[in-house]
């Protein structure tokens, strides 16, 4: 991942004390009261539904079914430079995909996040995102039977006919249900409607088109609009990270994983205040597919921990044990691997991954668990057993 998390200099001149001692933070501490993580749900996109009915009118409001049946690219099987880990799968992009500079690829998920039995409509999918620097983010909807991909943008509503992409690091994403969550860094959790994926006129720009007769998103087929988000409440003066996510289904009820990527010795601006790595939970509600909040919409964590491993792209937990993905840099570096479960020390797996191994998704119909490497000409989908 390749964003810097800075503080305004307000805080970094004012804040060194309140740093210090705020609870949130790892200093001298491992377990984290659950109840100072909250997050607050904001209200639904109130254009989204205009823009769907407009879309629905038109014959465009697609589904995920449709995104994956007019895929017009294709994986094919890879020879990666493995780690000492050895993926059962290796599934390399065309060669656009892999070569390009403009987009990064991050993020991962399964339809065995989206429901537990591991397919959505008897297809068995991978979603994967990637960001372009300061400007949008795209998804990849694989379709694992035929290894055929198609790109879909991210989009934020702005008005009743019209839409902005959205430039955020995307770091890390979760299917659940018909929304897909993605991590916005300095914020919080954007949400996705599945429901709602728009087909559109294949032209540049994104938005509204000149004529104002159509729409477009800088020549993909497909929009895919956000529908609300998940705002950190604590705000710049305690900030937290939001660099992965993930889903644990066998927490009960299901939780939803967030947690932070820190460099090694990194303090905050002005102070000798060491950064914090801390992985939060969230109760998921499986009937709205929403995140539980109280009757102010404010979501408290069920679960929070400091973990001091720096450089990592990823996690997820299951039936109590955590594995988790560090990245160490370019070839001929390899990424690592760490099991841990809470009270015990984690154990390290160097050399894992290759290089540039970044979010982590679990399968537990298959009990496999996989990543994508980021790196231009070395990039893949990688699937590992359990």
């Amino acid at each position: 991942m390749r964003y810097a998390f800075v503080l305004t200099a307000f805080l970094s001149l004012c804040l060194p004390v309140a740093i210090a001692a705020d609870p949130r933070y790892c200093e001298g501490k491992t377990t984290l009261n659950d109840k100072d993580f909250t997050l607050k749900e904001s209200a639904d996109n109130v254009h989204l539904p205009v823009l769907a009915k407009y879309f629905k009118s038109k014959g465009k409001n697609v589904s995920v079914t449709a995104v994956l049946e007019s895929a017009n690219r294709a994986l094919s099987k890879g020879s990666p430079s493995v780690g000492n880990g050895s993926p059962v799968e290796a599934w390399a992009w065309n060669s656009g995909d892999d070569n390009t500079k403009d987009w990064v690829p991050q993020g991962i998920t399964s339809s065995a996040d989206a429901f537990g039995k591991g397919t959505w409509n008897d297809h068995n999918v991978w979603i994967v995102s990637w960001y372009r620097d300061k400007d949008s983010v795209r998804l990849s909807f694989v379709d694992r039977k035929t290894h055929k991909y198609r790109h879909v943008m991210l989009v934020y509503p702005t008005a009743d006919d019209d839409f902005i992409s959205i430039a955020i690091h995307a770091g890390g994403i979760m299917w659940y249900g018909n929304v897909l969550y993605v991590v916005d860094t300095k914020v919080g959790i954007r949400a996705f409607d599945l429901d709602n994926i728009w087909e559109i006129e294949i032209a540049d720009g994104v938005g509204k088109t000149k004529d104002g007769k159509g729409y477009s998103a800088d020549g993909y087929l497909y929009v895919l609009p956000q529908i609300r988000y998940y705002k950190w409440t604590a705000g710049d003066a305690s900030p937290f990270r939001f660099s992965w996510v993930s889903l644990d289904r066998s927490d009960s009820p299901d939780t939803l994983m967030v947690g932070e990527f820190v460099r090694q010795g990194e303090k905050f601006p002005n102070t000798k205040t060491p950064v914090p790595i801390r992985y939060v939970k969230y109760d998921l509600d499986a009937t709205t597919r929403r995140l539980h909040t109280d009757d102010k919409g404010i979501a408290t964590a069920s679960w929070a921990h400091c973990v001091n491993i720096v450089n990592v792209q990823g996690a997820f937990s299951y039936e109590k044990t955590f594995y988790i993905s560090r990245s160490t840099g370019k070839a001929p570096k390899s990424g690592d691997l760490f099991t841990w479960e809470q009270g015990k020390t984690a154990k390290e797996h160097k050399g894992w991954f290759m290089a540039g191994n970044e979010d982590l998704s679990f399968n537990p119909v298959r009990k496999e668990y996989y990543t994508v490497t980021e790196y231009d000409s070395d990039r893949y989908i990688l699937a590992y057993k359990v």
